[in-house]
């Protein structure tokens, strides 16, 4: 256990101070064990400037209730939780992420909401490698499956890592079609990684983590309060370079998430739909704010159009190729030589009829098949 990290977690999760705060000790001070070895008057002398606890030396008034709990925690101040959160950390596999890792550092410094460190399982590529963040509704409708496999399939192929959360939906989706491209793909969870959000999606996160990451600002044990979702969602939006919206009511979570995104200054993508489609009013609204109309030429015309045989015929051919074994839609593709988007469109309506499944082993197979 690396004492460097315990301090870093210490003065992360210390209550009673506000991340701009930490930070603000944190520029003075240069390191977490600094800022824990350093005295009350110190620390409030540094924070006097604008700061809720101004320093006695430049106060004759009695100190406030805030002020004398903030000096009652300061004084009792130790790194039992910070120590507590590394073992747990330990025993599930859980990596700290610092401020001043490379991986990190330039999010944490552009991006004054982030916090000081972020938890995290599974590999992070290159800061270089573009993180492009696909997210949606969970209630999507066909046309928002068709677009998001569509969509992810072209992303991966020019080399971008996918992002999302782990919801249902749009968010498993994305990360389904991803690891089915042999892609990698980024998981933001708004609880700590003791178990997955929704527990339901607990394999799919082994998925992920295998090739991929799951992160979260949130410790190990902490649940998925309705607060962290939202600090989820900003998080994403940080660390992606850029950002499609596929479908997303005006009141929802992908909405929060698109939000943040424009306010950091990212590129926003928004899926046109029907104005009578509820699940596409909130990207319709994007696009009146900002955001960029998503277009994939992978929905307007394939680039190698083999062939185009009737709806039964595919049906059929797909069934055929499924036969006592699955298949990733890459291979499935070469089997039966449909276009990319025929494919795309037969897969759908076998699994909304449920003739076929998508697996956790990344494989369509037939609803009675291996």
């Amino acid at each position: 256990m690396g004492e460097n990290i315990v301090y870093w977690v210490w003065l992360n999760e210390l209550r009673g101070l506000s991340n701009k705060a930490k930070r603000k000790l944190l520029t003075t001070f240069e390191t977490p064990e600094a800022v824990f070895q350093a005295s009350l008057e110190s620390i409030q002398h540094v924070l006097s400037k604008k700061s809720p606890y101004p320093s006695h030396a430049d106060s004759a008034v009695a100190e406030t209730p805030k002020e004398m709990a903030f000096a009652s925690l300061w004084a009792k101040r130790n790194l039992n939780e910070a120590e507590t959160i590394l073992n747990n950390n330990e025993h599930k596999g859980i990596q700290v992420l610092r401020a001043s890792d490379e991986h990190y550092r330039a999010i944490f410094t552009t991006d004054l909401q982030t916090p000081l460190v972020l938890y995290y399982r599974g590999t992070i590529a290159p800061p270089s490698v573009p993180i492009v963040g696909v997210i949606g509704s969970r209630s999507c409708t066909p046309y928002g499956q068709l677009v998001t496999k569509a969509a992810v399939a072209t992303l991966v192929e020019k080399g971008n890592i996918i992002a999302s959360g782990l919801s249902f939906g749009i968010d498993a989706l994305a990360h389904e079609t991803t690891l089915d491209c042999n892609g990698r793909t980024y998981a933001f969870l708004p609880s700590g990684l003791h178990k997955a959000q929704p527990a339901s999606h607990a394999q799919l996160m082994e998925r992920i983590v295998s090739t991929g990451l799951v992160i979260t600002p949130y410790a190990y044990g902490k649940d998925a309060l309705p607060f962290r979702f939202i600090g989820r969602n900003s998080l994403l939006a940080s660390w992606c370079t850029s950002l499609l919206v596929v479908e997303a009511r005006l009141e929802s979570g992908s909405m929060n998430t698109a939000k943040s995104a424009l306010a950091k200054g990212k590129q926003v993508f928004a899926v046109p739909n029907s104005l009578l489609e509820p699940q596409s009013s909130g990207t319709n609204h994007l696009l009146s704010i900002g955001a960029h109309v998503y277009l994939n030429d992978h929905l307007l015309a394939d680039e190698n159009p083999e062939m185009e045989p009737s709806d039964l015929q595919e049906e059929h051919c797909v069934i055929k190729a499924l036969h006592n074994k699955g298949l990733t839609t890459a291979a499935l593709r070469i089997a039966v030589g449909f276009t990319f988007l025929s494919l795309l469109e037969t897969l759908n309506e076998l699994e909304l009829t449920g003739k076929i499944k998508f697996r956790s082993d990344g494989k369509w197979h037939t609803a009675t098949g291996a």
